[in-house]
């Protein structure tokens, strides 16, 4: 099937998926926009993925562009918007490695991660340069030009139709500008269209939320003196930080206290109008995690859900909490950003992460709304941390990115993972620590929150957790969110299908082999000739479905 004939077979758009008010108008913004690129910037859980997909919906209809090709943070990430865009007939193959080339033309495009494009430009630039490419940058922010994701994404991109960058928080923590975004004379970056966290509030699209901050007594020995302190003395950036790490010790009585008092407004939520409501906490590494799991198990009588950036199944676990109905999870860096479980309702801030740009993301997991209960404010229990209070008060800003010289920071350090980072300097060792509530921060309390949410369709499994192989069974007691029935929510959505197929071919071509003398290479060579197919990354899906079908055959003789 030809690109041009593959981007007609399009349904229409779903009747019971209208565009959000803002979403609509962004569309519109985006017709008129005469520029290299259009940033639009909106507040976390406002429905970006929505907008980016129905604007790559017309311009496949329109014929404006032959594919679609979208960088996102995460492996994660691109499968979510796989799922997503299977929804509307977009074909996208999600993960796909550099080694085997641009997509075939049976497909609408790729998403990938930025690590992918920076590890190969070369088959993205030549699948860019070969059909009318749209490019999707989902948080941009993750690419600096002068670093090597945004070199490569550029150069990769370089002839694109169409830039559509697509942000919640458009500003890098470092000085580096932010590829095809516009600065004026004094390098502050200006989007095409922003929907900030005060409008959603005001539309009923988002969650308000209140931050409840925790003073304490901690106690630590650094250098071979042992100090005291709570949050309200001002200390060096070494002692500060040290302070902070002493509240979040996994053993320590300040975390213990947060913990209690955080499960037990999780119990309150529960056990009023939103029985499946759950709770993340952010941890700072993986030994901290497993701590902080170990202290909700004995406070809450169930383990909760550990979940960490180095284990292979991260995804289909994050996928099966936010169908489920467990009570709590602990994440270091996966829940972190652009992760969709609407049924969070309570936090606990326990990183030492300061950066706004990582707060604001680990706030966007709380505030996204779904169609019930009616009232549903969120809470986010976090140290008395001065800086982490004043994040919490601008949470609402609308931020724009300012290229400015900030001395005594290295560059890209502030961006950098927070499990990755430098440890503190010198000898240090928490000692003791105790917790106290603090004034709490309430966003939006006096605004008109609480009208009926938008009308959404039915309850469904979510795209995204059918991507991750869930099942009807698991998810019937699944809080309300907003999905419809799709190709995504049918295991027979095509990157699904290609998945399965391509494991199923490794399995027959190795059945064979053991049975023969052919070696897994030269059998499927073989086959790729007998079905006209350069390679297996190359196949169309009826290729990989006639290649199985003599396979399957092949096994059946050998018996």
């Amino acid at each position: 099937m030809s690109s041009a004939g593959r981007s007609k077979t399009l349904p229409p758009w779903p009747e019971n998926r209208p565009l959000r008010d803002w979403q609509s108008k962004a569309i519109a913004a985006l017709a008129e926009h005469e520029g290299d690129a259009f940033l639009a910037s909106a507040t976390p859980a406002a429905g970006k993925t929505t907008f980016g997909l129905r604007a790559a919906y017309d311009a496949l209809s329109s014929g404006a562009v032959q594919r679609v090709a979208i960088l996102a943070p995460t492996a994660h990430i691109c499968r979510q918007w796989a799922a997503d865009a299977a929804r509307y007939g977009i074909d996208l193959e999600p993960n796909r490695p550099n080694s085997e080339g641009p997509e075939p033309s049976d497909r609408h495009g790729v998403v990938v991660t930025y690590q992918a494009v920076a590890a190969g430009a070369r088959p993205h630039r030549i699948a860019c340069n070969g059909r009318r490419t749209m490019l999707i940058a989902d948080e941009p922010h993750h690419m600096g030009e002068h670093a090597a994701w945004g070199a490569t994404a550029m150069d990769a991109f370089a002839n694109a139709r169409t830039r559509l960058l697509l942000s919640g928080t458009p500003f890098r923590s470092d000085n580096s500008p932010i590829p095809w975004v516009e600065y004026d004379a004094d390098g502050v970056s200006s989007a095409s269209y922003a929907y900030s966290y005060t409008q959603a509030l005001l539309d009923g699209v988002c969650r308000p939320i209140t931050f409840q901050p925790y003073d304490g007594d901690m106690e630590w020995t650094s250098d071979g003196r042992r100090r005291r302190a709570d949050f309200s003395v001002v200390l060096p950036r070494n002692e500060d930080a040290r302070r902070l790490r002493t509240a979040l010790d996994g053993e320590g009585d300040w975390i213990r206290r947060v913990l209690i008092d955080a499960d037990a407004k999780l119990g309150e939520i529960r056990s009023g109008d939103h029985p499946n409501a759950g709770g993340l906490v952010i941890a700072i590494d993986k030994a901290h995690a497993i701590q902080l799991a170990g202290q909700l198990e004995r406070i809450s009588g169930e383990p909760p859900l550990i979940v960490t950036s180095d284990e292979a199944d991260a995804s289909r676990r994050i996928a099966r909490y936010a169908a489920g109905t467990q009570r709590w999870i602990v994440s270091v860096l996966m829940v972190s950003e652009g992760v969709d479980i609407p049924r969070l309702r309570v936090g606990v801030y326990a990183t030492s992460a300061r950066t706004e740009l990582f707060f604001r993301q680990v706030v966007g997991r709380f505030i996204r709304r779904s169609p019930r209960p009616r009232h549903q404010m969120s809470f986010l229990f976090l140290p008395s941390d001065i800086t982490l209070k004043a994040l919490a008060s601008r949470i609402e800003e609308e931020r724009n990115h300012a290229i400015e010289f900030k001395p005594g920071v290295e560059d890209g350090e502030l961006d950098e993972p927070p499990e990755r980072r430098r440890s503190e300097p010198g000898v240090y060792e928490a000692l003791y620590s105790d917790a106290r509530p603090d004034a709490h921060i309430q966003i939006g309390e006096n605004m008109m929150l609480f009208g009926d949410p938008e009308p959404v369709a039915a309850a469904r499994p979510s795209a995204a957790f059918m991507a991750f192989g869930g099942g009807i069974a698991e998810t019937r007691r699944a809080d309300p969110v907003d999905v419809l029935p799709s190709a995504a929510d049918d295991p027979t959505s095509s990157y699904q299908r290609r998945e399965r197929l391509r494991e199923e071919r490794s399995r027959l071509v190795a059945v064979i082999a053991r049975r023969g003398r052919e070696e897994h290479r030269e059998i499927n060579a073989r086959i790729n000739r007998a079905v006209g197919a350069a390679s297996v990354g190359k196949s169309t899906l009826e290729q990989l479905e006639r290649a199985n079908e003599r396979l399957r055959r092949e096994v059946e003789k050998s018996r």
